[in-house]
């Protein structure tokens, strides 16, 4: 709660929540840091057993679309440098790669 939403950047409106009927499977967040000039990716996550659908890769597009609604210039994110399934998702989705 301190670190992701009792923070400044915390932003409801940014956070998706993906459904199976009324159990919760996933979640994807953005933060506010536009007077740096970007959103932040914070996190994306899908509970196991429902991975490999397409819902992270589906909250992604539905949080990039919100961005450039609410009129951020860039969104940026991170992952673990192995977690291979998100690298590809943000490949796919146009991010580019930085050191």
């Amino acid at each position: 709660m301190a670190q992701r939403i009792e923070v400044p950047s915390f932003m409801p409106d940014g956070v998706i929540i993906a459904l199976d009927g009324d159990e919760w499977v996933g979640m994807c967040a953005l933060s506010d840091h536009l007077a740096e000039g970007y959103m932040f990716g914070e996190m994306t996550g899908v509970r196991a057993e429902y991975r490999k659908r397409g819902i992270a890769l589906a909250m992604k597009v539905l949080a990039l679309r919100f961005a450039r609604a609410a009129g951020a210039p860039a969104v940026r994110t991170f992952h673990h440098r192995e977690n291979l399934p998100a690298i590809r998702a943000n490949l796919k989705l146009g991010f580019a790669p930085r050191a």
